[in-house]
């Protein structure tokens, strides 16, 4: 299999951030792999990828941001898709644990504020809060089901230390009314 873009084209927006470049990506047939690569490559996003990025990427186009890139690869792949402000995290959707934690008291408005602050992009279905038996259902990839967990632990507090691209930021946990 070959490479074959017909079209990429990198335009620098005014902003510094990778995620503002605007990407346009045509693939006739790659691996998903190198797909990946390559987006990360032009979007100057780095990638994890967790598990086996398997598969071939056949007369598939995408135009906007770098995450917006990514976020349609991911459903024209089958992709888990995450972004935490610095890092994709993509796995396959066949890949992923579901882990059910229990909210043991701590406001779910406050849990999903904390989890927004690690990772402000994620799939909607990939953490679901039951209000009737107060837990919520995490599925994705073991590394965003540990982070998770672990700011989930972490939300009773009022300020928590995320470490982004390596890089400390202390995050105010705001509560809120909302449900969901």
């Amino acid at each position: 299999m070959f490479l074959v873009a017909t079209a990429v084209w990198l335009t620098l927006a005014s902003t510094a951030s990778a995620d503002a470049r605007s990407v346009h990506l045509s693939v006739i047939s790659q691996p998903l792999a190198q797909v990946v690569e390559t987006l990360s490559s032009i979007t100057g996003i780095p990638v994890t990828a967790v598990g086996t990025l398997s598969g071939t990427v056949e007369n598939w186009s995408v135009s906007g941001s770098g995450v917006e890139a990514f976020m349609a690869l991911g459903e024209a792949a089958n992709l888990f898709v995450a972004f935490d402000g610095s890092r994709m995290v993509l796995s396959p959707k066949g890949e992923t644990n579901t882990v059910v934690l229990e909210q043991q008291a701590r406001n779910w408005s406050v849990a999903r504020n904390a989890i927004r602050a690690l990772f402000p992009i994620y799939p909607e279905a990939a953490i679901q809060h039951d209000p009737m038996s107060d837990v919520l259902i995490v599925r994705g990839p073991p590394i965003f089901v540990s982070a998770v967990e672990k700011v989930v632990n972490l939300s009773t507090e009022k300020k928590i230390q995320i470490y982004k691209g390596g890089v400390r930021e202390i995050v105010t946990v705001h509560r809120t009314s909302a449900t969901n």
